[in-house]
């Protein structure tokens, strides 16, 4: 199972059989061996979706390229360099061009991991910054009309040219990142990732779903209200290695990078488990638990009530959101903290506090992880302390063998059941 940067190894009892939930291969793509991977990048940038290709912006005298923070593993080394040297040749100055790091209401990346995002050629040509959702000097630009307020960094906003580097991958309820997501949450303000957040509720806010589903349409709307003109979204393959990529217009990529990650993460499956074995996929998706719960969610749907879920994530981070931490450290349930969440008025961090407590409510969490003993208790799960025993203990609950499920990279694979 994927465990951070390297793997846990295991037996499971004799007897014992699996069902294995995996990325299918993506047929005609990239993929990991490719050799000419930056020339993908522009070959994308040469057959982009949708109407204006990336020169006909070449009026533009300045730009703002928004990227993902450490929690995602969007190839910047890869995707950047072609990317820079296109609008150079634009005419757009290297001193004009400013590189956003947009990690929405996630915590800031300190100045000093930078170079965990971007090659040091790079941080020293050009002008970097770390968006931060809390600050008081964002541009507003109005409201959707489902009422969100638009609110973004100024720098973006100063740009005349913006563009957003991203990854597309299953999420619980905006149905897919990727896109315009990159600017239209990554460098929002608070106020305007709350609101849009607040409408998971919604019974079409669900992964996989794109179309119908009010926080990816309201994304959508508020990439058009900041003015995103240009997105690259890549799809990865299980290792992480680049398997797909669209460049272009924001919602005809999402609209086609989307069907590529469907084709490749989505699962059906016709039954329930009793015990569901699973792992976010390794970093970064487990730098913390806040990013890992994702994996935890996609699981949860198939496996029986008061069933077991055995979850590798190694989260070195910790909890990875204080407002996550105190909410789960005000309850002594999970039932609690899903009944106050509701009843209270939304609040980002919180949300995953709500999220994650729907999972324990349905099974077991036996976490291995790298969090002590008294942070377990605080999320309520079965710290592990070596799998065999705990592969014991689930053993004993049963009087038969488990239907067992597999999920390696359970932040991204999204598992629907047969014929729905």
């Amino acid at each position: 199972m994927p465990y951070g940067k390297g793997n846990i190894s295991f037996d499971l009892p004799p007897g014992w059989t699996v069902d294995i939930f995996r990325p299918n291969p993506a047929m005609g793509a990239p993929g990991r061996g490719s050799e000419d991977l930056q020339g993908e990048v522009l070959r994308s940038l040469d057959r982009p979706l949708g109407p204006k290709r990336l020169e006909d912006f070449r009026r533009a005298r300045s730009a703002a390229i928004a990227i993902s923070d450490e929690t995602r593993p969007v190839p910047n080394r890869v995707i950047l360099p072609p990317l820079l040297e296109r609008l150079e040749s634009m005419g757009i100055a290297a001193s004009a061009i400013q590189i956003l790091i947009a990690p929405g209401l996630h915590r800031p990346t300190p100045e000093g991991r930078l170079s965990k995002l971007l090659p040091a050629e790079i941080l020293k040509r050009y002008r970097v910054t770390v968006h931060d959702a809390k600050q008081i000097d964002l541009t507003f630009l109005g409201n959707t009309s489902r009422g969100t307020p638009v609110f973004v960094n100024p720098l973006s906003h100063r740009a005349e040219l913006r563009l957003v580097v991203g990854l597309i991958d299953p999420h619980q309820f905006v149905g897919y990142t990727g896109g315009a997501k990159g600017a239209a949450i990554g460098l929002a303000g608070s106020q305007t990732i709350e609101a849009n957040h607040g409408m998971l509720f919604d019974r079409r806010a669900v992964t996989g779903a794109i179309r119908e589903n009010p926080v990816r349409q309201d994304i959508e709307e508020i990439g058009r209200v900041m003015g995103v003109h240009w997105v690259v979204s890549v799809i990865l393959d299980e290792m992480n290695g680049l398997t797909g990529i669209f460049s272009g217009h924001p919602v005809q990529v999402e609209q086609a990078g989307t069907e590529c990650c469907r084709a490749i993460y989505e699962a059906r499956v016709s039954k329930q488990y009793d015990l569901i074995i699973a792992s976010p996929g390794g970093y970064p998706k487990d730098i913390n638990v806040y990013q890992a719960q994702k994996g935890l969610a996609h699981v949860t749907p198939f496996v029986r009530r008061d069933g077991d879920i055995l979850f590798f994530a190694e989260c070195p981070d910790g909890h990875g959101e204080d407002l996550f931490y105190e909410r789960m450290k005000q309850h002594e349930t999970p039932a609690g903290v899903v009944n106050d969440f509701r009843k209270a008025k939304f609040e980002m961090g919180g949300h995953k506090a709500f999220l994650w407590c729907r999972s324990l409510i349905r099974a077991r969490v036996h976490l291995y992880s790298a969090i002590d003993d008294r942070l377990s208790r605080t999320l309520m799960v079965w710290p592990v302390k070596t799998v065999r025993e705990t592969l014991e203990r689930i053993r004993s609950r049963y009087d038969h063998p488990p239907k067992i499920a597999v999920v390696p990279k359970a932040n991204s694979t999204y598992m629907k059941a047969q014929g729905s």
